[in-house]
């Protein structure tokens, strides 16, 4: 280019097309409000004939962008909306409560949820039963707000939600998912506000919905012939297997900056809930849960930090002979497993271990002790963890709310006070028995606090009949699918990692392995181990006999008959 190109006139010259004039970009605006025209009538196509409703289809944010609200009025009643679905199931109350009503909304996570079954043999629907029948003159009804996998920080929204449809009584049950959810849900808790508030937006379009609910249909029917049987609650194995995955055990480590982060914020939270039930005056009850102790490894061990090699080889040599000798000399196991201790006293299975031991030696105060120890120390705490039992423990001090310690009444029932497989189906999840426990304490609070009558005490024959017409009801599928649904979740944990460690120690042990897999339907399984049992120690038959009766007492006659009748042979 020649200097003399770039004369004052000649920049000018450009700098004036440079500037658009009006009409110009009238038309440049035009044009582009032309392409978005196909989208805007498409937009507003839906939106007329009432397509692509993104309350319909699953929260791509699952919870966390609080666009989507949990409850949509339908008619005469508020439904659950299906994008909460498959973590919350479908659950209505009428709009208009009744002049008699007594609404109730139960809030935590899969435990509240029923898992492994649903919301029929949850705490919330024995609840139910149980006011009904203590003072039939009320329209008592149980809104079952449990979301799998939901930790606290989730459910403060849904609680918001809950309280501007009249309710009577909020109950809280939560702790078993906080360190899950940080982990798994961590990119989405950690975004911007601008662009959460952005992407909320743009999912709240129906064309958005639309396109995401018939991607997901193409992709179910795509993958259909891998995914099994439908169990209609989302427990599909489609869903992925996050501790399968990279982002799975491989994200947990041992990290006490990160766990004070979290118990942190559930102790925020969960003041947040019941400051805002406070304000609106209306009753809250928080319930500490129990976990199996007793039949439940730890998920994932790790040694503690700046353990030197040479000191890591000592550690393992005592683990090692430990194991060796733990069947004929239980004595001498401990004292090498102490030995390890010594060196690195962080290492949950180590705990666990050293429990086992100390059970079948009789020392059951130091057992519950290492239980606790090996449950603290897991480094993917999926059992909630005592610093979380005592934030409950404290805000319910300090606020004067009610707690109701359902963890004390099931241990108060478990043989020396530790908690396995007679009252656990899984790792936290409470079988029938204990979900009707569960619900009992609740019902005893609520008299104790002057929120409902005493009213006229229910008779055991008559809550047996109540009990065993109401799980008559459900059906043999019901309970199919359960053992299904414990099937998947041991899957997506990759217990098999661990299976030895859980595989009984004692006569005791599979005893309790067989309770459970009578809990599960598991009949086959479960003769098998009783048999095992009874063949080690003929003197459990007194054990199997009173699970019989507890049995009965659940409305399962059925299962305590078949066991009853096992024992005799």
């Amino acid at each position: 280019m020649n200097a003399s190109d770039t004369t004052p006139e000649r920049k000018g010259g450009a700098r004036a097309e440079a500037t658009l004039s009006p009409r110009r970009l009238l038309f440049r605006v035009a044009a582009v409000l032309l392409g978005l025209s196909p989208l805007v009538l498409l937009e507003g196509g839906l939106r007329l004939f009432d397509l692509g409703r993104p309350l319909d289809t699953p929260d791509p944010f699952v919870g966390f962008n609080r666009t989507f609200p949990l409850f949509e009025r339908q008619g005469a009643v508020y439904r659950t909306t299906r994008a909460h679905a498959p973590f919350i199931q479908l659950q209505e109350f009428p709009a208009e409560k009744p002049r008699n009503g007594y609404r109730i909304f139960c809030f935590g996570g899969s435990t509240v949820y029923g898992h492994p079954y649903l919301g029929d043999t949850a705490f919330p629907k024995w609840l139910e039963l149980e006011l009904a029948a203590t003072d039939p003159t009320r329209a008592w009804q149980a809104v079952n707000c449990g979301g799998v996998s939901y930790a606290s920080y989730r459910i403060v929204p849904l609680v918001q939600e809950a309280l501007r449809h009249q309710p009577d009584l909020v109950i809280l049950s939560t702790g078993h998912n906080e360190f899950l959810e940080d982990r798994t849900y961590r990119a989405l808790k950690s975004r911007a506000a601008w662009w959460a508030w952005l992407q909320g937006r743009i999912n709240s379009l129906h064309t958005v919905a639309w396109v995401r609910g018939w991607w997901s249909h193409g992709r179910s029917t795509t993958h259909q012939v891998d995914a099994g049987p439908a169990t209609g609650d989302g427990f599909s194995p489609t869903v992925d297997t996050r501790l399968n995955s990279a982002s799975g055990y491989a994200a947990y480590r041992r990290d006490r900056e990160w766990h004070e982060r979290v118990v942190a914020q559930f102790d925020e939270s969960v003041r947040r809930i019941v400051a805002a039930c406070q304000a609106a005056r209306v009753p809250i009850l928080l319930v500490r849960m129990g976990s199996n102790l007793r039949d439940c490894p730890p998920f994932k061990s790790e040694h503690r930090a700046g353990l030197a090699p040479e000191r890591e080889a000592d550690w393992q040599a005592a683990v090692d002979l430990a194991a060796e000798c733990e069947k004929a000399d239980p004595e001498r196991a401990l004292r090498y497993y102490r030995e390890a201790e010594a060196i690195d006293g962080e290492y949950a299975l180590l705990h666990y271990r050293m429990a086992r031991l100390l059970d079948r030696l009789g020392r059951a105060a130091e057992a519950l002790a290492h239980f606790q120890k090996a449950r603290d120390e897991d480094i993917c705490p999926l059992r909630i963890l005592g610093a979380l039992e005592r934030c409950l423990q404290q805000i319910a001090a300090e606020t004067g709310v009610p707690l109701v310690d359902t963890a004390a009444l099931v241990a108060a029932r478990s043989p020396e006070g530790i908690p396995g497989n007679d009252w656990f189906v899984d790792h936290v999840h409470p079988n029938i028995g204990g979900h009707q426990l569960i619900a009992r304490a609740l019902a005893d609070q609520m008299r104790a606090g002057g929120w409902v009558q005493a009213g006229a005490a229910w008779p055991e024959d008559a809550r047996r009949e109540t009990y065993a017409r109401h799980l008559a009801a459900l059906g043999p599928a019901y309970f199919a699918d359960g053992r299904r649904r414990v099937e998947w979740l041991e899957n997506w944990a990759q217990r098999e990692r661990l299976a030895g460690e859980a595989f009984p120690a004692d006569p005791r042990g599979y005893a309790r392995l067989g309770f459970r897999r009578i809990d599960l339907g598991e009949d086959e399984g479960a003769w098998e181990v009783l048999d095992e049992a009874l063949k080690r120690d003929a003197g459990l038959a007194e054990m199997i006999r009173r699970h019989a009766r507890e049995l009965e007492a659940e409305g399962r006659a059925d299962r305590a008959a078949a066991l009853r009748s096992r024992v005799e042979q």
